[in-house]
């Protein structure tokens, strides 16, 4: 943990069991390759462009009682455990926000939705899968009803429904969301412009 107080703290960009789960790239920073402001803190384009195309998608299709938080909301499952989603999904009446609301979300989503990892796992986990199995893991325990991950490297879809039954797909394939929603996240790419090259 010494090397930790020598990082500055937007570089951590989750908590695990108390943990820090650095960005991609904090190395290059550590060791003075790169200036923090050189450091990737947002999504790529194409991470952003997939997120688009699923909000985009639910917005339209799924009643408007339901409430899609993104732009990677915090989730505090518990003390030293705090997550970002991509894309969480709430049935009415589950994510309650007022002037107050300023803090990580408690309120348990029905649907997490992750597009690419963002996080130099040597610190903490062996690999990116370990990372997103155990992250999967922890929110199904939380109480999250779906944990749904788009590998854009692998052209996979990891869909978690709880603890004994996962499935990893081809993203060109149909997957369920929400109740009796779904999408095809290639066909949505493809809709909304994607340059095959």
């Amino acid at each position: 943990m010494e090397k930790s107080k020598q990082i500055p703290k937007i570089l951590i960009y989750e908590e695990f069991d108390g943990h820090p789960i650095y960005r991609k790239g904090y190395k290059d920073f550590v060791m003075g390759i790169k200036k923090i402001e050189e450091i990737n803190m947002g999504s790529s384009k194409l991470q952003s462009f997939i997120i688009g195309c699923i909000l985009r998608n639910l917005i339209k299709s799924l009643p408007e009682t339901y409430f899609m938080a993104s732009s990677e909301l915090g989730l505090h499952l518990e003390k030293n455990t705090n997550f970002a989603a991509d894309i969480a999904i709430f049935r009415e009446g589950q994510f309650p926000v007022g002037f107050h609301s300023t803090n990580y979300s408690e309120d348990i989503p029905n649907v997490v939705i992750e597009v690419d990892i963002k996080i130099d796992e040597s610190e903490f986990f062996r690999t990116e899968e370990e990372y997103s199995n155990k992250k999967t893991e922890r929110l199904l325990a939380w109480g999250v009803e779906r944990v749904i991950w788009v590998f854009p490297a692998s052209q996979r879809v990891l869909v978690a429904d709880n603890a004994k039954k996962w499935e990893l797909l081809s993203w060109e394939l149909p997957i369920k969301v929400i109740d009796d929603h779904e999408i095809n996240i290639w066909e949505l790419m493809l809709k909304n412009g994607f340059q095959v090259e």
